[in-house]
């Protein structure tokens, strides 16, 4: 034990302990918002409507931390929104699934989503810290400020009710949340170091479109052609978006500029010749 805290401790300073404290800060008030948000919407429809941080986080990504991406990249990702449009607007009330402030929620949550994918790429990809250590100092913190919330915050589900921290805990699907929601944290991290933010937006993208055929048959979801349309419009943008080439990458053709073999510098059109015609001596040896 000490020498897990001695190597935990060589590993962090005060600067780093902050960043990852703010991050952890971002990440309890999306929680906090996403699940009041699962009381005015489908789980379905919040994950679809996030499908539009992969947008967001490509954007952030492009201003803050100077990464590029390619037309195709840009246009898979726009259709991606589209799509999202679609599955939400509801063309026989003209009119939107759900209530205003539940879509004003969902975009806040989704713009917190963006920035805290963004930030903890950057973090785990440009601190000398391990994810181990990481985590423990995000997971430690996310404690204290969920705690916190828990006791500061009004409960919007109890309607005034005395509801105690551990109530409702003897659920066993209770504790598989709060279990499958630790291991995709950690996984989220092990994503974000060997792969980026947006390869995890497309597997949360992907996500939403199963939650929407789950919606639609334990939760009540109307599932109609045109939300069809948009969920196959969302997933022909994330197969074109992992098809599209990246920004640098060159072209596989014969007659492309890989292919094209400049000669040393310093060597003239007679020395080229000379070597030719030894090569051939030698070769007739």
């Amino acid at each position: 034990v000490r020498a897990a805290i001695a190597s935990a401790r060589s590993q962090l300073s005060w600067h780093a302990v902050v960043h990852i404290t703010a991050l952890s800060g971002m990440y309890a008030m999306n929680n906090q918002i996403s699940f009041y948000v699962y009381t005015l919407a489908d789980p379905g429809t919040i994950f679809l409507f996030k499908a539009g941080s992969t947008l967001i986080v490509a954007t952030i990504q492009c201003l803050c931390v100077g990464k590029r991406f390619s037309g195709e990249q840009w246009k898979a990702m726009l259709l991606q929104c589209v799509g999202m449009v679609v599955v939400q607007y509801n063309p026989c009330q003209s009119s939107a699934r759900y209530q205003y402030m539940a879509y004003v929620l969902m975009a806040f949550s989704t713009l917190l989503t963006a920035c805290c994918s963004v930030r903890n790429e950057y973090l785990v990809k440009n601190y000398t810290i391990g994810l181990n250590v990481q985590q423990m100092i995000m997971y430690c913190a996310g404690v204290v400020l969920n705690v916190s919330a828990f006791f500061c915050l009004p409960n919007p589900n109890n309607h005034g009710a005395a509801v105690g921290f551990f109530d409702g805990y003897d659920s066993p699907l209770a504790l598989g949340v709060v279990f499958s929601n630790a291991i995709i944290g950690l996984a989220v991290n092990a994503v974000y170091k060997y792969a980026d933010a947006i390869t995890k937006c497309v597997a949360g993208d992907v996500t939403a479109v199963l939650l929407c055929i789950v919606s639609a048959a334990f939760f009540g979801l109307k599932a109609t052609v045109t939300m069809w349309c948009g969920v196959f419009v969302v997933c022909f943008a994330v197969h074109t978006f992992t098809g599209a080439p990246s920004v640098g990458a060159r072209p596989a053709t014969g007659d492309g500029p890989a292919s094209k073999v400049e000669p040393p510098v310093g060597k003239t059109k007679e020395e080229e010749e000379l070597r030719s015609l030894i090569g051939k001596t030698d070769t007739g040896k």
